[in-house]
């Protein structure tokens, strides 16, 4: 057996690799939603389509900010707590988001604070991975956790439309503000581990 395929053996065997699956396909399905969704909801919330748009728009500029962000922090925290505060400050921000989002200063400080994660998995997962496992078998490990993450940002939209439809856009942020602290509880997990 290569030394690849005995790395990618043993690492699905593992906790920490479970956890990390958790924490990434939680996010990405948090994630998944709000680049569907947030449109929609601030229109629903009162504000033009124009604005819903431009606001929405926020969010891929932030990707790149939270990226730098969590890089600059890097060397004063580690990468899981570092993206696991960022996950709980999306949390905190789609949970707040019916609550002051009607307004224009609400709404765009809610996208602000949501909009930082955008990016930050994108960095922290290849990074944590090839700490734990080295690169021998990152592409392999990358493409078994992929599989989860793309399926959650590809299905987790269309429960939440059913879900707004049944229980309201409120429901569909308090279940995207669960996903995110899910993925950050699985992140101080595996850090311990």
């Amino acid at each position: 057996m290569s030394e690849r395929a005995q790395i990618a053996r043993g690492a699905i065997r593992e906790r920490p690799f479970w956890l990390l699956v958790t924490a990434f396909t939680a996010h990405g399905a948090a994630v998944g939603t709000v680049a569907v969704l947030l449109v929609t909801y601030l229109v629903h919330l009162g504000h033009s389509p124009v604005f819903a748009a431009s606001v929405a728009g926020l969010l891929g500029v932030l990707s790149v900010t939270g990226r730098l962000v969590t890089t600059g922090l890097q060397r004063r925290a580690s990468a899981a707590h570092i993206a696991a505060a960022i996950f709980a400050l999306q949390a905190a921000a789609v949970l707040l988001l019916p609550l002051v989002g009607r307004g224009t200063v609400g709404a765009i400080g809610c996208v602000l604070a949501f909009g930082l994660g955008f990016g930050v998995a994108t960095i922290t997962q290849p990074h944590l991975l090839a700490v734990r496992y080295g690169t021998a078998a990152y592409a392999t490990l990358a493409g078994r956790i992929a599989v989860f993450t793309i399926g959650a940002e590809a299905i987790a939209p269309l429960g939440a439309v059913s879900l707004a439809h049944v229980a309201g856009y409120g429901s569909v942020m308090g279940a995207v503000a669960a996903a995110c602290v899910l993925a950050a509880f699985a992140l101080v997990a595996y850090h311990r581990v």
